[in-house]
């Protein structure tokens, strides 16, 4: 079985071999990667992977027996599709021949030119990630007017205002559509994606197919014990959507009962710096959430860390007491996945494919943009730690389940061998 994976970041097992920086993000390709060359030789499946890169030649190698196309793309502005890519990815297919293609994410200029690829899109399944459409419809997060329709110098010089920003996910939500048209076959993990999919492409097969975690999340447990218990983490809060504003609101509400609060903000920092260079270096979003800091007295409170290894990721979560995602729109985000099965108490936005992730047994839910509600749960945490444990001991379960390697790699194979029977 020749498996050909398009994904939208290079995995970081090609770093070294093309000279480039590994990513820390979508840690489900390298979390379904290694499960995939475990099983690769008795199973025989050769795999091939292909991912953008912004420079003037595509490349081409062999990593650990894993063969790589790197193709060009502008991986700056993932919302420019460019004609070109669809013979770029036509002439990876014909020099690997894949039998199934397994394209990553819904909305890059690839995933649409895989798609007008009419002599090998039938071989193709597309794995929605997340929902561009309801992205961009929550982007600015419940922001004040004054804030979206500002902009910094930053701004400004790199064209790229909130309301630029919005724009632009609603040109990949454009991309997304089309691309799911024109789709064949898809995977997904939530009711959320597949009421999605239905609703774009009613006669297409869907395929349900859970994600594997980043491995380091598989070792190790959260103790109460070995924590600092009023230290709460986000996994990211670099745009208005992910709701880092309403967590900081939030956060000032709650020092008022627990002045030795913190709050690490891992991923992007945009706040970075202080005095006059560090402030027009920010975007309006960036310099909105460190007002809010500086207006509540919270600058000992918060802490961005930038972005994080799997290892240091995870060694923030074993040292927090609480995860927090108090984002307005989601699919199904990993990073809460990591936290449950580490087994820490968790809080969530009631909102997208979160739902089909947990239930109210394993997690706490809130409403989206309600900082009141969200101080509330985490307060509730704080204070009834017998049925804090016992939720995140379930969670820890349900994702025991949900993330379970060899389970989803057994679907994932199953999933292949469906679609090649359907193109004999």
């Amino acid at each position: 079985m020749k498996v050909l994976w398009i994904c939208n970041l290079m995995p970081a097992m090609f770093a070294s071999a093309t000279g480039m920086r590994p990513s820390n993000k979508e840690g489900w390709v390298s979390g379904a990667l290694e499960t995939v060359l475990k099983h690769a030789k008795e199973d025989g499946i050769q795999l091939a992977i292909a991912f953008p890169m912004q420079r003037e030649e595509p490349m081409h190698g062999k990593v650990k027996g894993v063969e790589y196309f790197g193709f060009v793309e502008n991986t700056a502005h993932p919302e420019e599709y460019d004609p070109a890519l669809a013979s770029a990815i036509g002439l990876i297919c014909e020099e690997f021949h894949p039998d199934v293609i397994h394209v990553f994410g819904t909305e890059f200029p690839h995933t649409l030119a895989m798609m007008r690829v009419q002599e090998w899109k039938k071989r193709a399944v597309v794995h929605l990630q997340g929902v561009m459409r309801r992205c961009a419809e929550e982007y600015f997060g419940g922001l004040p007017e004054e804030v979206t329709s500002e902009a910094t110098l930053r701004d400004v010089i790199r064209k790229d205002s909130l309301l630029r920003q919005k724009e632009k996910y609603e040109m990949r939500a454009d991309n997304e559509e089309q691309a799911l048209k024109l789709a064949d076959n898809a995977c997904g993990r939530t009711d959320f994606d597949k009421d999605f999919f239905a609703r774009i492409h009613p006669d297409a097969p869907y395929y349900s197919l859970n994600e594997n975690l980043r491995p380091c999340f598989y070792e190790g447990v959260w103790d109460q014990e070995n924590c600092d218990l009023h230290t709460i983490v986000l996994s990211q809060g670099n745009i208005p959507l992910k709701g880092a504003h309403v967590m900081i609101e939030a956060l000032s509400i709650l020092k008022q009962k627990y002045p030795d609060i913190k709050l690490c903000i891992a991923g992007d920092n945009i706040i970075k710096g202080d005095g006059p260079v560090a402030y027009l270096k920010r975007c309006r979003y960036g310099s909105y959430l460190n007002s809010l800091i500086n207006k509540n007295g919270l600058d000992e409170c918060v802490r961005f860390m930038g972005q994080l290894k799997d290892t240091e990721m995870k060694e923030l979560y074993l040292s927090s007491g609480i995860f927090v995602m108090p984002s307005f729109i989601e699919n199904s985000p990993n990073s809460l996945g990591e936290a449950m099965i580490l087994g820490m108490p968790c809080v969530a936005s009631k909102v997208g494919g979160i739902p089909s992730m947990a239930s109210v047994d394993e997690i706490s839910f809130v409403s989206p943009g309600k900082p009141d509600e969200l101080a509330q749960a985490i307060e509730e945490i704080f204070e009834d730690r017998e049925t804090a444990l016992k939720k995140a001991a379930a969670a820890r379960k349900r994702a025991a389940l949900s993330f379970d390697r060899e389970a989803n790699y057994k679907m994932l194979k199953w999933m292949y061998e469906s679609i090649i029977k359907d193109n004999l």
